[in-house]
């Protein structure tokens, strides 16, 4: 259903970042930077050539935890909703990181008194960096390619069994990883609410429980695209080419 908040094809996008400014990285992900004018949404998605239809549908499911329309989603080709998660990876590793990161080390430079838990908490994010990174690297060689393999036929006659052994890929172990990577990222956030100790500058924390507030949402609307569309969009791509052998 359409709420009256809904992102539509007729709006200005100048009003889409207005409506929702946490929407800018997203819409910057599709290659469409500032300075569009009055142009409406339609008419910046012709100018770059997108699925205007995608481009609605991402844009809305960020912007209204609401709004997912899973049966229609699942009918875009695999390779689109890809491309898009690779950008958001990209996103990830250029921006959400380094800018976390930057805030923890600026915290820790704010500590006056006894500032080892401080430096326990930028232990703390650098190992999660280091597993997120991993894990984004991982889809980007084995997950994403193996996906491609299949939609694009590239397959070398293997039976899909073998070709899940070459891609190093498997269903639980991309669960497991979704949820560890989560579940951290919330640890972090708790940490930081429960146990920081009180020598340190409020505004540097506070900036940074927003940033990883943001990141964390993110995360969870980026996973989501993942489990909840593009995995059933592999398991019926996967039941085609059963058929076909």
């Amino acid at each position: 259903m359409m709420g009256k908040n809904t992102v539509t094809s007729d709006m200005k996008m100048a009003e889409v970042i207005h409506m929702n400014y946490l929407l800018l990285p997203v819409i910057n992900r599709f290659g469409i930077k500032l300075g569009f004018g009055d142009k409406t949404v339609e008419k910046v998605c012709r100018d770059h050539g997108l699925n205007l239809s995608f481009f609605l549908d991402i844009v809305n499911t960020y912007h209204d935890p609401s709004y997912f329309p899973r049966d229609k989603m699942r009918g875009y080709p695999a390779t689109l909703i890809i491309d898009y998660l690779l950008q958001s990876h990209e996103y990830y590793n250029r921006t959400m990181l380094p800018e976390a990161e930057g805030m923890i080390e600026k915290l820790v430079s704010t500590c006056s008194g006894h500032c080892e838990d401080l430096r326990l908490i930028e232990d703390f994010y650098r190992k999660y960096k280091e597993e997120l990174q991993n894990h984004l690297s991982g889809e980007e060689i084995h997950f994403f390619p193996y996906v491609r393999a299949l939609v694009e036929g590239k397959t070398g006659g293997k039976d899909l069994e073998t070709l899940r052994r070459e891609y190093n890929f498997s269903y639980q172990a991309h669960a497991d990883e979704h949820e560890s990577v989560i579940a951290k990222l919330v640890d972090l956030k708790n940490i930081l609410i429960k146990y920081l100790p009180p020598d340190y500058d409020v505004e540097v924390c506070n900036n940074l429980l927003y940033w990883l507030f943001i990141f964390e949402d993110d995360l969870k609307d980026h996973e989501r695209l993942e489990d909840v569309i593009l995995l059933p969009v592999l398991e019926n791509i996967e039941q085609q080419f059963r058929n076909q052998q």
